[in-house]
């Protein structure tokens, strides 16, 4: 499953802003569509939607492929199907009724 690693896309967002000289109120002066707490959520390594991914990248000059990461997705067998729990049969209160 591909996610993308927001470690790697912050730490390179923090050297393009350095290399450009800004910080993040100037960015958010120089970039219209983004505001400082994006650009905040960006440099601290949280989540950002899609949308403002794309955004940041596009400003920044980066390819969004770049930060993203593949992994190896889940094998789902079927004993790994009747390995999983299952919730006891209860009696219910408004059997019979």
């Amino acid at each position: 499953m591909a996610e993308v690693c927001f470690a790697d896309f912050a730490t390179a967002l923090r050297r393009r802003l350095d290399v450009l000289g800004y910080s993040l109120r100037h960015a958010e002066e120089k970039w219209p569509a983004t505001d400082r707490a994006m650009l905040s959520r960006a440099v601290n390594a949280k989540p950002l939607s899609a949308g403002n991914y794309l955004l940041l990248c596009e400003m920044a000059g980066f390819d969004p492929y770049q930060f993203m990461e593949r992994g190896k997705r889940k094998r789902v067998t079927m004993k790994t199907i009747a390995n999983h729990m299952v919730t006891l049969p209860v009696q219910r209160e408004t059997e019979g009724i």
